[in-house]
């Protein structure tokens, strides 16, 4: 129910527009254009000026400084502030931040697009699974990699196993954060309402409290996860909105191939 709600809203947030083009074509040219969205984003680094280098250093900065100052106090806090309006609150940040929920969410809208001829909902779905597939691939390296234990293991928050299997040592970085606001982000990028924007990221919030009133994330955990699901999701929703800007121009075919900005990036409300 709740992504046939969403997809009618969708629907109805933009003019259907069709293209002279079967469904296989279609098809056929969205993967190569995912092929080409993941490209560019994860060749992006390579092409980091000061000022990108600079936003990773200090997100890096944040996440350290909440490791050593603010890590055991929030834990500590949530642990000791539990009530039934929480528990209730955080089991939507829960929902929203499933690796489900933005495969279904994306999907959704993609085969809406398709059904209903409508060119702007169907770029939204793709860009929701792009964000959402690409951000995850980065953050599940990194989970693997660092070993981190989880809270609720009581081992610190400093634990680092490295090359860990085990689900209770992949704390870092949070895939809740990560998902959530991948999906808040690129959405945010599509529809362009400071309306939108503000809502999609009181969930993304709500996702980070619930990852931590779990006890199933560290503060730090949720602040790397976020950055990623962030710089993933606008660097999408940007690519996707020149894409069709440019298709609705006829020139698709002289799509500037250079490497998208990850990191550098601006809001506006």
């Amino acid at each position: 129910m709740f992504f046939l709600l969403c997809t009618s809203f969708f629907l109805g947030m933009s003019s259907a527009e069709a293209e002279n083009r079967s469904t296989g074509e279609i098809l056929e040219d969205d993967v190569a254009r995912f092929t080409h969205d993941f490209r560019d984003i994860f060749s992006s680094p390579v092409h980091f000026d000061g000022s990108d280098w600079m936003t990773v250093f200090a997100v890096a900065g944040a996440a350290t400084a909440s490791m050593v100052l603010a890590d055991d106090p929030v834990r500590e806090y949530m642990l000791g502030n539990r009530s039934g309006f929480m528990d209730d609150l955080v089991s939507v940040g829960d929902y929203y931040g499933k690796l489900t929920t933005g495969y279904y969410l994306g999907s959704t809208l993609y085969v809406a697009g398709i059904v209903s001829d409508d060119e702007w909902v169907r770029y939204t779905g793709r860009a929701v699974l792009e964000a959402h597939t690409f951000s995850l691939l980065i953050t599940g390296i990194l989970k693997a990699v660092t070993g981190r234990s989880r809270p609720y293991l009581f081992e610190g928050n400093e634990r680092f196993g490295w090359f860990e299997k085990e689900n209770s040592r992949w704390s870092f970085p949070s895939g809740h954060a990560t998902a959530a606001f991948a999906m808040s982000s690129a959405l945010s990028r599509r529809i362009d309402r400071p309306w939108a924007t503000a809502g999609l990221y009181v969930l993304s919030g709500i996702t980070v409290l619930d990852r931590i009133y779990d006890d199933k994330h560290w503060l730090s955990d949720t602040i790397i996860g976020a950055a990623i699901g962030t710089a993933v999701g606008l660097a999408v929703g940007e690519m996707i909105n020149e894409e069709e800007a440019k298709r609705k121009k006829g020139g698709l075919e002289s799509l500037n191939e250079r490497p998208v900005e990850l990191v550098h990036f601006s809001m506006s409300f």
